[in-house]
């Protein structure tokens, strides 16, 4: 598990022009869960959230509306832990190739870690469901 400060995310998406608030309604419709520190820290594991942002974008997937957005008809502005879970091979192997296309080669460290947020989902799912 890698945790990283929602600062970085916000960064990161900084194009995007997202907000603290507007990034955590982000992390909810992503069911990315937060981690809150002391005084304003909020902690996200950064892989749990590379692997919902590549369900999302992977190619042939429905639009997705950020909060907040102005272009919602006929797009989905939720992600449910299913989809993650159906399409974690596919994200996986789309992270890996990218990482690989950009020079960043840890073998089998995303892999693994993608194994633990995938067994973690299924827990979650399997506690929801009556």
């Amino acid at each position: 598990m890698r945790l990283v400060g929602e600062d970085y995310i916000l960064r990161e998406l900084a194009p995007l022009g997202l907000t603290k608030r507007s990034l955590r309604s982000l992390f909810r419709k992503l069911s990315i869960p937060l981690i809150h520190g002391p005084g304003d820290l909020v902690l996200v594991d950064l892989i749990s959230f590379m692997i919902a942002m590549r369900t999302i974008t992977r190619p042939g997937a429905p639009d997705f509306a950020l909060p907040g957005s102005k272009h919602r008809p006929g797009t989905r502005n939720k992600l449910p832990p299913q989809e993650m879970v159906e399409h974690i091979e596919q994200s996986v192997t789309l992270i890996e190739q990218g990482r690989k296309m950009f020079g960043i080669v840890k073998p089998g460290t995303l892999r693994s870690a993608a194994g633990e947020v995938l067994a973690r989902l299924k827990e979650t799912q399997a506690r929801i469901q009556p």
